[in-house]
């Protein structure tokens, strides 16, 4: 088994000696007890952690997991769930987003301990406001996880004011791969993480030219001291479509006889999403009738470049004239709008015959209209 394999054990403790001294202070921690605390060593002067874990519950993200050992398992708060990296591939990451910058000054590390050896991990613990760039909070040290003392690393460093706590691992004396069970953050004080959505987008509404429908919205707005609006989610018949910026419109496109309903979402950047907006529905046209055949089809060559013309096709059944497709030998070659003119190439040598066809808003598709004689 991954957590009891001999060889991981003997490992883990062969290498328990190193421990590291500077820049953190790393303690081994009884499961039970409700708040890692030091014992045997002063605080810094600095040091006045908070009794909530700010990362609890908070969205993480990470370099990658093997099998179902994903990020989340380090922030629901069991201790026998964790997160375990891509194997055989340092460096690794996995970090949790605070919602919020914080002043933070302890992270606490656990592994499981039923079933597991002691082992060492060599990590950093790395700190962003904006979730791109990272500085170290504590530079790399080595770190022992023994279960006797509830497999826990306690690490205490300066207050920082920090969104984005990473830890990165490069090296396991048990396994091939990262791995913690929990990870916890503490401060001194800060901003309360953002878990207040913003409001609803307002008043979404909709025009449309043939295929397009164009939707437009009122902005929402976040709660004071918030994250800040971040964008918006659009859903088409319900299910998720696109996440956008902070605009108020959005295209998209469908067909002209396809009935399709649209509601937003605002976005924060915690990650809090508002309720829905309004609904709106485009209600199809029912168009099934196709456009006039093209007017006569013609060609003129210049050596190996054709050059295609024809006159305009109109539509009569509502969704409006989208333009043209062109065929070469039976197969189409172009798909055109409301132009005139096509130009191909071929060979001076080759024998070719083509055709145009017209297409409406809808889909439907008109008769052919055929070059009066092939180009050779």
């Amino acid at each position: 088994m991954r957590r009891t394999n001999l060889f991981r054990m003997v490992a883990a403790t062969a290498a328990a000696a190193l421990i590291a001294t500077a820049g953190a202070t790393a303690l081994a921690n009884p499961a039970a007890a409700a708040r890692p605390t030091e014992a045997g060593a002063a605080a810094p002067s600095a040091f006045a952690p908070a009794a909530t874990n700010l990362a609890q519950g908070r969205p993480t993200q990470e370099s990658g997991h093997a099998d179902v050992y994903d990020s989340s398992k380090v922030v629901d708060g069991n201790a026998g769930s964790y997160w375990e990296s891509v194997n055989n591939a340092f460096p690794q990451w996995v970090q949790v987003d605070l919602g919020s910058s914080q002043s933070v000054n302890q992270v606490v590390l656990k592994l499981p301990t039923s079933g597991w050896g002691t082992r060492t991990q060599t990590l950093s613990v790395r700190g962003s406001t904006n979730g791109s760039s990272f500085t170290d909070l504590v530079g790399s040290q080595t770190y022992t996880f023994n279960p006797a003392s509830g497999s826990t690393a306690t690490i205490n460093f300066s207050s920082a004011s920090t969104r984005y706590v990473r830890i990165t691992i490069t090296a396991n004396s048990g396994w091939p791969a990262g791995q913690l069970s929990e990870l916890e953050v503490y401060g001194s004080g800060g901003t309360t993480p953002d878990t207040t959505a913003p409001s609803v987008p307002g008043n979404l509404s909709y025009t449309q030219s043939g295929t397009t429908i164009s939707l437009n919205w009122v902005a929402s707005t976040d709660n004071a001291g918030g994250s800040g609006i971040a964008g918006y989610d659009v859903y088409r018949n319900g299910a998720f479509l696109q996440s956008v910026g902070t605009v108020t419109t959005f295209n998209d496109t469908q067909p002209a006889t396809a009935t399709v309903s649209y509601f937003v979402r605002a976005r924060d950047a915690a990650g809090n999403l508002s309720g829905n907006s309004n609904t709106v529905t485009r209600t199809g046209s029912g168009d099934t009738t196709a456009p006039s055949v093209p007017g006569t089809l013609s060609q003129s060559t210049s050596g190996s470049t054709i050059t295609l013309t024809w006159g305009a096709s109109t539509d009569s059944g509502g969704s409006g004239l989208a333009g043209y497709n062109v065929y070469r030998g039976g197969s189409l070659i172009a798909t055109l709008g409301t132009v005139l003119t096509y130009q191909d190439t071929q060979p001076a040598t080759a024998t070719v015959s083509y055709y145009v066809r017209a297409r409406d808003g809808a889909g439907n598709l008109s008769g052919n209209t055929f070059s009066r004689q092939p180009r050779r």
